[in-house]
């Protein structure tokens, strides 16, 4: 599996449009890329279901913005990019997602 290169505005837009549907299929998708970025096995499905549980959901996106932060070689702060989640979330999908495009084919 290759990282997908996708236009964060798109990704932005399209998630508030479905009401976060997209944006639920974008965690999994990217949690399965940055699984093979960064060699760890973290489940994405369990993932994603995990943004639904009370306080599991703050673990699941702190591990989520580690493995980013690993990915960019540090070129993203984990903490910075854990906050975005927490206060405005379209910033950390944008912030994400130009992450992942520089890996892709």
């Amino acid at each position: 599996m290759t990282v997908k290169n996708r236009n964060p505005l798109f990704v932005i837009a399209v998630s508030c449009i479905t009401l976060f549907i997209y944006g639920l299929y974008w965690f999994y998708q990217t949690r399965r890329e940055l699984n093979e970025l960064t060699g760890h096995d973290a489940n994405p499905l369990l993932h994603t279901l995990g943004l639904f549980v009370p306080f599991v959901s703050f673990y699941v996106l702190w591990k989520y913005c580690e493995d980013v932060e690993i990915a960019s070689k540090k070129a993203r702060d984990k903490v910075i990019l854990f906050l975005a989640w927490l206060v405005f979330f379209p910033v950390a999908q944008y912030l994400t997602q130009e992450e992942l495009n520089k890996f892709a084919k």
